[in-house]
């Protein structure tokens, strides 16, 4: 057998069906049919439906556009994205988490701006076998990129995710933190205090931050997740729920359209949880907490080809439209090219960062040849080989 250019086999097969065995694919392929007829309804009704839906939005003074605002200039950007990955090896886990901040597209008059420092963070540690370890290692990314998302010198910061994600991964790492002690939790818990501090910097920037540009705006924060299943405007209007917002939206809104900010709905049930007792981190978590209930969100398409975005951004953006149209107007600039479905310093943060789980085993390797290197005269080596043999690479982003 060999494979030709588009990744089949000499029988016509397409390269990722190769090993399953012939009834399994016969059954795969047969609903095939039926899963493309049911999407394609769901596409049908709601193409049947847009006008309903656009006056909906109309008469409820909910749609706007682009073409109404005019920025004097373009603000700086850079995309926040972070990843980990873990190792299972025969004797232990090896948990690898990197975050990385990318600078957006400039334009001729515009420098990209200096990081004070690194624009990466990253943490490798080995840990006793846990299942657990995955929730505790979601937790230090979402810590290690809300700081670097915080110390980012841009005027606008997106962050790969809902601006509620960090919050709601971090309360499953504090389940955890008293019951499993390893390098990874103590992380957490030496990282806590400073992790409140930036995500308050964040959702308070209007207050918390001194940076201004020349025309007295403060720098920005927002949240812009790819995946997202919430309903605020469907359940509203009562949409069919099959899709959600984003996806509707995507079907309706023309292109330099967007939604008017609105108050998120707030269906959590937000309270205060801490890995430990302490007036300080009580009073941040507090104030974090307030943040959150005051997030608000819009839904953008920039250009015919993108997808409707999800926009998180707190409340003094959301009620002020000067700092809406710099927003609006950046976004636009940094989706101008086709193909890329997202701004494009977070598509490249993307990227990069993901490829922390790929890297994964090519760094056990040098491990394991530091070991056996360092051990040559040893016994041990073939008990080594063994133990550093692995059997899964989970990863998350």
């Amino acid at each position: 057998m060999h494979l030709s250019s588009d990744n089949k086999d000499d029988q016509g097969i397409p390269f990722p069906f190769i090993n399953i065995p012939a009834t399994m694919l016969e059954e795969i392929l047969a609903k095939s049919t039926q899963i493309g007829d049911t999407i394609f309804q769901n596409i049908y009704q709601i193409k049947k439906e847009k006008k309903n839906f656009r006056d909906q939005l109309v008469n409820a003074y909910l749609l706007g556009h682009d073409n109404k605002f005019k920025f004097p200039k373009l603000l700086t950007t850079c995309g926040i994205d972070g990843a980990y990955a873990i190792e299972r090896l025969l004797g232990t886990d090896l948990l690898a988490i990197g975050t990385i901040g990318v600078d957006g597209l400039v334009n001729h008059y515009k420098h990209f701006p200096e990081w004070e420092s690194r624009n990466h963070s990253v943490f490798i540690s080995s840990e006793k076998h846990n299942s657990d370890n995955m929730i505790l290692a979601r937790g230090l990314m979402i810590e290690l990129e809300i700081k670097l998302a915080a110390n980012a010198p841009h005027d606008l910061v997106f962050l790969d995710g809902s601006l509620t994600t960090a919050l709601i991964h971090m309360y499953k790492a504090i389940n955890i933190l008293q019951d499993i002690k390893n390098q990874t939790s103590e992380k957490i818990l030496e990282n806590f205090r400073e992790f409140l501090i930036s995500y308050n910097k964040i959702l308070y920037s209007e207050y918390s931050n001194e940076k201004f540009f020349p025309s007295g705006v403060p720098q920005m924060w927002v949240g812009i997740p790819k995946y997202t299943s919430r309903n605020d405007i469907g359940n509203h209007f009562h949409w069919p729920d099959d899709y959600d917002d984003r996806a509707v939206l995507t079907l309706i809104l023309n292109e330099g359209e967007y939604t008017k900010p609105q108050p998120f709905t707030n269906k959590e049930n937000w309270h205060k949880k801490l890995p430990k007792d302490n007036e300080e981190l009580d009073i941040l978590m507090t104030s974090l907490l307030q943040g959150i209930k005051n997030l608000y969100f819009l839904y953008y398409k920039p250009h015919y080809w993108s997808p409707a975005l999800r926009i998180e951004i707190p409340k003094f953006i959301a009620t002020n439209e000067i700092l809406l149209s710099g927003l609006i107007q950046t976004i636009k600039y940094q989706c101008s090219i086709p193909g890329i479905m997202e701004p494009y310093p977070l598509f490249l943060a993307d990227k990069m960062v993901k490829n922390i789980a790929s890297a994964i085993p090519a760094y056990k390797q040098i491990i394991t040849r530091n070991i056996t290197e360092n051990q040559i005269q040893s016994n041990d080596v073939s008990d080594i080989l063994f133990m550093m043999r692995s059997y899964r690479t989970e990863s998350g982003i």
